[in-house]
């Protein structure tokens, strides 16, 4: 299976550090276009291939390479080892290029990077075919590798590995080797991922060991000169923080229209340059089967596909069918792919865990969002075994109500617009279901034998679909 950081898989994984988290909802819905890599918080590695200036040459050869980023520090070469510059290009760009006989080793400055959760980019392209290659390595002080990119594993063609500690994380189907690439080592406190080009597949992760380097070698291993690169190395960025999935998108799209590569790319921005186009404000959605609807084979059909579809936006899903409200809030918590997104919240249809409060799980879920973040929120469901006056209806509306007397500017109440189309001579009108306060036969999925007594059947995804994008341009998202 193939995830692109265009639509990724929702992963429920530890949070970084966001310092002022409080309740938000204002702030634009534009994001200015990307002037500087620097834009995104924890530049802390940048050896940029195209920027003479951070070179020191003997002639075509590389001495000396500056580290742009905030660690400092440089990669040196000598002798035979050293790289050429500006003999080749990649894009209008020039670049280095190693034969197979460079190398160059860092300052101790950039060693830190490996010793938490980072993120790391290289720009690159392969000359060697299915010939075992290494592009760089880091190693700590027993020679194990702590940072590193291999190609052509066991002279496997396009079988790329990177390390996030000394297992790798293998990609075994990347044709993207066989031309220029941009590989993401996105590594959080649990999983490091291996994306190639903006695509990562399934199983191209691995649990992460994190410690500080004692060496680092762009061109091989500092261990030996064996297998040394034969190519080019362009651009390799790092930071010493976890990004989003949105934040690795932009530089992933950044890298790809300086170097020329925007043609090779999956995502967001293989289509439009980051560097003059804004961003616009993207979507979570955190719920239950609601949101995940598993019941509907045709994810075009999904409400989360709608409203992306119509708005232009990517909207991630993560709904889990029957989970409360307390174990929605919780991965909401846990998230570490999408802080920096619009939240929207559907839950409480599934009650609260013990000792928990809807209101309650919704409060500690808008309070841990980063400041400034725009949220809305949906209301709890009855069935139609729990009509006005019922228990089940009782408990759930004076849920509704709590909810929305909290949050009044961020609350859809999207049940009783529903219920309001079954009136009489409305497009859906059902004495009974009006009556009962509940949703009609007519709104609810059919499974080819029996009408499920909750949840909404397609006809009433697209209704409730539309009205969460009405409520989002209206409120200017």
């Amino acid at each position: 299976m193939l995830e692109s950081l265009f639509r990724p898989l929702f992963s429920p994984i530890g949070r970084y550090s966001i310092s002022g988290r409080g309740q938000g909802g204002g702030g634009s819905p534009i994001i200015p276009a990307m002037a500087a890599l620097t834009d995104i918080p924890g530049l802390v590695v940048d050896f940029d291939g195209s920027d003479s200036s951070t070179m020191v040459l003997a002639g075509t050869l590389v001495t000396e390479w500056a580290n742009k980023g905030s660690y400092g520090g440089k990669a040196t070469s000598s002798g035979t080892n050293r790289p050429n510059y500006g003999t080749r290009t990649m894009g209008t760009l020039p670049t280095l290029d190693f034969s197979g006989t460079n190398h160059m080793d860092l300052s101790a400055e950039v060693m830190n990077l490996t010793a938490a959760a980072y993120s790391l980019f290289r720009v690159w392209d392969n000359d060697l075919g299915a010939t075992f290659a290494i592009h760089d390595y880091g190693k700590n002080s027993g020679g194990t590798i702590r940072t590193g990119l291999s190609t052509d594993v066991s002279n496997v063609d396009d079988r790329i590995y990177q390390y996030s500690g000394a297992s790798a994380i293998p990609d075994g189907s990347a044709p993207e080797d066989a031309g220029p690439t941009i590989t993401q080592l996105r590594g959080t406190t649990s999983l490091a991922y291996n994306y190639v080009n903006g695509i990562t597949r399934s199983g191209a992760n691995g649990a992460p060991t994190y410690g500080a380097m004692l060496s680092w070698r762009f061109g091989g291993d500092p261990s030996s000169t064996g297998s040394r690169w034969n190519g080019l190395i362009s651009e390799i960025v790092g930071y010493n923080r976890v990004l989003t999935i949105d934040e690795g998108a932009l530089v992933l799209g950044f890298l790809a229209w300086k170097w020329g590569l925007q043609a090779l790319i999956a995502g967001e921005w293989a289509t439009k340059d980051p560097r003059t186009n804004p961003r616009l404000t993207n979507m979570i959605a955190f719920g239950d089967s609601f949101t995940e609807l598993a019941y509907l084979v045709d994810v075009n059909q999904h409400w989360t596909n709608i409203v992306a579809a119509r708005m232009g936006r990517l909207v991630a899903d993560a709904g889990i069918g029957g989970q409360t409200s307390t174990q929605v809030t919780d991965r909401s918590i846990a998230d570490v792919n999408y802080t920096d997104r619009a939240h929207i919240f559907f839950c409480g249809t599934n009650g609260p865990d013990s000792g928990h409060t809807v209101l309650g799980d919704i409060q500690n879920a808008v309070a841990d969002l980063a400041p400034g973040t725009k949220f809305l929120i949906l209301p709890s469901f009855n069935s139609s075994n729990e009509p006005a006056g019922s228990a089940g209806y009782i408990n759930k509306m004076a849920n509704n109500a709590a909810v929305a007397a909290a949050f009044p500017n961020n609350w859809l109440d999207i049940r009783s617009m529903l219920i309001a189309l079954q009136a009489p001579g409305q497009p859906y009108q059902d004495g009974t279901a009006y009556a009962g306060d509940y949703l009609s036969a007519n709104l609810r999925y059919f499974n080819g034998t029996s009408t499920d007594a909750l949840h909404p059947n397609a006809t009433c995804v697209a209704l409730y679909a539309n009205m969460i994008a009405d409520w989002i341009e209206a409120h200017g998202w």
